[in-house]
């Protein structure tokens, strides 16, 4: 008689900070040009220009030193560049937003504010005759669609089909690196209290005329308590670039190629068992317009637009009437949120749940978002990045002695190691994570900031809050095609 061993669950990893630098805290580019500086002011010591070789030298020291330097993450010219832009932010007033139309803004209009204000709304119909909304950010040629996804969760399914579906998940993130116009994939997340809306609405349409009254009363009954709970929502972003200067002229070129793919990507995405269908303008704009207004009359006429496919409010109505920010809170009708976003993955090998604890509701926070960011790499970039990863991992640990070293090993292996399976055909993206929680008040945000961050920290994550940046990363943790990393003021030679 034999027994088999029981399967050891499977766990993933590969989740490393990419280094950036090559040595001494610069990349290989400016390496070489602070090297060349110093060169010049030696030379120009030995040949008895003393103050010529002295100015250089000194003009390198002081450029070099705020390259090498870390400030929460960040190059001292990036933290220089935030706060020089939020002083300047401050002293014009435009960290206050007040739309309408007994404001300034264009024809009384509320827009969706800041770095999205430019965003144009679009719709087509896909070849299966559903209609669909796309937002388009003119300056970067992006356009970006929006699927609500059903996902069935995970209990009482087998392991084996859980990481199958991880498996699958892996490959169409794998896919969509490999097709030339994708740029981000953005999963969110959302929790929001129960406003009964729902339950009324399906009772209402239980409880038809003419039916017994016994029959009406249970079925009213059954339905006490529903409205105490916590509703979660499940959407995903998909930007496109485009990559043909026809697309890039007319977006009705891309409406034409979305309304041919996005069934085949809704396919793909049933692969690993979630059932995904396109919203249409209508319902981008009025979820958009939820997550700046929280209020139970909105978050209500809200799940009434989308129940019905009406049209709740137009794209360019969808944004805050008021909002103002602060340093680490942005203030949005009535509401205050805070938003985190990732500095540091999960560390080690984790299984597939290592994000749950976040993911689901909380009673302490019922209202929140998580967006996990995805952005796919070509296979030729996906090698270039791993290479120039290691290589800079490797210089890094030349560059490091004792407990500097072992620490510069560990980055030098995790390299490795991602190297040797992009070698093996796996895929490589750039993840990113943004955590925004919404309370009536500061003080009870403040509260659950707490919360946030015990739930982070179990999962081995770590987040930071975005310090002086809080509407723009707001906005792009609710998914409409926003990207911090696209509208940095930073020159990437002067990043971290």
């Amino acid at each position: 008689m034999s027994t088999e061993a029981p399967a050891r669950p499977n766990t993933y990893g590969g989740l490393h900070e990419a280094p950036s630098t090559y040595l001494f805290g610069v990349s290989k580019k400016m390496f070489y040009v602070f090297a060349s500086g110093i060169v010049a002011g030696i030379v120009a010591l030995l040949a008895g220009f003393f103050i010529s070789g002295a100015v250089i030298l000194g003009v390198v020291v002081l450029t070099w030193a705020p390259l090498a330097a870390r400030i929460g993450g960040k190059s001292g010219y990036e933290f220089a560049t935030e706060l020089t832009g939020w002083s300047k932010q401050r002293r014009r007033g435009q960290h206050i937003l007040r739309a309408g139309s007994l404001s300034n803004a264009p024809g009384g209009r509320t827009r969706v504010p800041g770095i999205g204000a430019p965003i144009e709304m679009w719709w087509g119909i896909d070849k299966l005759g559903r209609r669909f909304g796309m937002s388009h950010l003119p300056k970067l040629h992006q356009y970006t669609i929006r699927l609500r996804c059903s996902v069935p969760g995970y209990k009482g399914v087998e392991q084996g089909q859980v990481d199958l579906d991880v498996a699958n998940w892996g490959e169409f993130i794998n896919l969509s690196g490999q097709t030339p116009d994708i740029e981000a994939i953005a999963t969110i997340i959302e929790t929001l209290p129960e406003t009964g809306a729902r339950q009324d609405a399906e009772i209402t349409r239980l409880c038809k005329p003419g039916t017994s009254e016994l029959a009406q009363a249970v079925v009213r009954e059954s339905g006490t308590g529903v409205r105490h709970g916590i509703q979660l929502h499940t959407h995903m972003a998909l930007t496109f670039t485009a990559n043909t200067e026809a697309k890039r002229k007319d977006p009705m070129a891309m409406i034409a190629d979305l309304a041919e793919r996005l069934p085949s990507i809704c396919a793909n995405l049933g692969t690993f068992r979630v059932t995904a269908v396109p919203m249409s303008d209508h319902e981008i704009s009025a979820v958009v317009r939820r997550a700046y207004d929280p209020r139970p009359v909105v978050e209500a006429e809200v799940e009434s637009s989308l129940r019905s496919g009406e049209m709740y409010v137009d794209w360019l109505d969808a944004g805050p009437m008021t909002a103002e920010e602060t340093k680490n809170t942005y203030f949005h009708e009535g509401a205050a949120s805070r938003t985190w976003v990732m500095n540091a993955p999960p560390s080690g090998a984790r299984n597939e749940r290592i994000l749950k604890a976040l993911l689901e509701g909380h009673g302490d926070v019922p209202r929140k978002r998580v967006t996990l960011i995805h952005r796919p790499m070509s296979p030729a970039d996906a090698v270039n990045a791993v290479e120039s990863g290691y290589v800079y991992a490797v210089g890094e640990r030349n560059a490091q002695r004792g407990i500097g070293s072992v620490r510069a090993d560990l980055k030098v292996k995790a390299a490795d190691r991602t190297r040797v399976e992009v070698g093996n055909g796996a895929g490589a993206t750039a993840v990113s994570l943004i955590v925004t929680a919404s309370a009536s008040t500061e003080a009870q945000l403040d509260i659950q900031a707490d919360t946030i961050e015990s739930l982070v920290a179990g999962c081995s994550t770590k987040v930071r809050p975005a310090w002086r940046y809080q509407a723009a990363a707001f906005l792009s943790g609710v998914g409409v095609g926003v990207y911090l990393q696209d509208h940095a003021t930073t020159a990437k030679t002067l990043q971290a």
